[in-house]
């Protein structure tokens, strides 16, 4: 244990180098252990987990060269499976007809949705998210037990605790931690952003990063302005560690502003509880999904082409190079105009929006894996991908497949 301690300082002296920090200014490297950047998840004892840590300060007069990215990070990574899973049970625009003041056209006309898959009330989330992540493990042919990491973006998990953990019982990943990662309809992006920073460092090997939401259970169904926008769906990917020049994510853009928060979210109700001696608690329930349709789609058109505007041109890659137009399938107007203003085609948009409306989390990576069983999307090419939603939140990021 004290020889790798030793061993991390003399790394960590080993990236230090000849030009001077600003005065009164000290250097602090703080090297994880084998939980973190030099290894796995895994050590053979409780002591050595926390003896293989080293903090190093070097002196503000030590001279030494700055350097922006680590040339030492181990790894970089490879999207190497897709796969993607809805419910059979689909409702069209006519049945909706039937049961609210609504029509075929007025949807269409105003969100380009035609149908959507919604989960029956037997149905769970977790084992939908299991199918998509089964599929994308059959595609990049990893055994579930490589899986060292598993990340469901979802918020509308079966349990408020969570249900990544379920997902990697359900899919025998048995080596893998597991946790659900909230950001609503910007999910995915987050998700997949973090499971690259977990294999850039060498902390794991190999990752599953699913979106999925069932956001039909928690909408107003008498509520045409909104209910008939939702769908439920799950989408996966699996990746795995490559050479650090073959890193598939090419750049990442992610944001919020709570101030928006207001405009779309799935807030709880608090009921007071008396307690006794004038104490008092409360009783929380979900009220139904709220949306401030106009506010939410002023945020997006103007935040999504901002947002890969500055992603395309701080990695110097112009619109013409981008393969494929890939954002959180919302509503249809939001991606021509985000199109337009960045100066892509509407033919490289992928849009699966008809088939299941907004289905949050699972959106990107849903439309992604059937443009990729269709042979629309093709390995090696570059997709500009943006993901938005509440929080207000939003995410882009560049990926070559």
């Amino acid at each position: 244990e004290r020889a790798a301690a030793a061993s991390l300082v003399a790394t960590a002296r080993s990236i230090s180098s000849a030009a001077p920090l600003p005065r009164r200014t000290s250097w602090l490297a703080v090297l994880p252990g084998p939980s973190g950047l030099l290894g796995n998840s895994r050590c053979s004892s409780a002591a050595g987990c926390g003896v293989l840590a080293a903090i190093v300060i070097f002196s503000r007069r030590q001279k030494r060269r700055w350097v922006s990215r680590l040339k030492a990070l181990p790894a970089g990574m490879a999207v190497v499976g897709f796969g993607s899973a809805a419910p059979e049970s689909v409702v069209s625009n006519d049945d909706l007809a039937k049961v609210m003041d609504t029509s075929d056209e007025w949807i269409v006309q105003r969100t380009g949705i035609k149908r959507r898959h919604i989960l029956k009330p037997g149905e769970s989330l977790a084992s939908l998210s299991a199918l998509a992540a089964q599929r994308a493990l059959e595609d990049a042919q990893m055994a579930p037990e490589e899986v060292e990491l598993v990340i469901l973006a979802t918020s509308t998990p079966d349990d408020l605790f969570g249900s990544g953990p379920t997902v990697a019982s359900q899919i025998g990943a048995s080596n893998a931690v597991a946790f659900d990662m909230t950001a609503a309809c910007s999910g995915f992006v987050f998700a997949l952003s973090t499971a690259a920073q977990y294999v850039r460092t060498g902390a794991v090997k190999s990752a599953v990063v699913v979106g999925a939401d069932c956001l039909s259970r928690f909408v107003d169904w008498e509520d045409r302005g909104t209910c008939i926008l939702f769908g439920d769906g799950a989408g996966a990917v699996a990746v795995r560690a490559v050479e650090p020049e073959k890193d598939a994510l090419i750049g990442f853009d992610l944001g919020s502003d709570g101030r928006g928060a207001c405009h779309l979210g799935l807030p709880f109700d608090v009921d007071p509880v008396p307690l006794g001696g004038g104490a008092e608690g409360g009783s929380a329930s979900i009220k139904k999904l709220g949306m401030n349709g106009k506010e939410v789609f002023r945020f997006a058109t103007s935040r999504v082409p901002e947002v890969l505007s500055r992603l395309l041109e701080r990695h110097e890659v112009s619109s013409d190079e981008v393969d494929w137009l890939l954002l959180h399938q919302a509503n249809r107007r939001i991606m021509d105009s985000a199109a337009k203003r960045l100066g892509i085609d509407k033919e490289k948009i992928i849009c699966n929006l008809d088939e299941y409306g907004n289905t949050s989390a699972a959106s990107i990576p849903l439309a992604l894996h059937e443009a990729m069983q269709a042979g629309q999307v093709k390995r090696g090419q570059l997709i500009a991908c943006c993901g938005f939603g509440a929080g207000l939140s939003w995410g882009g990021m560049l990926l070559r497949l």
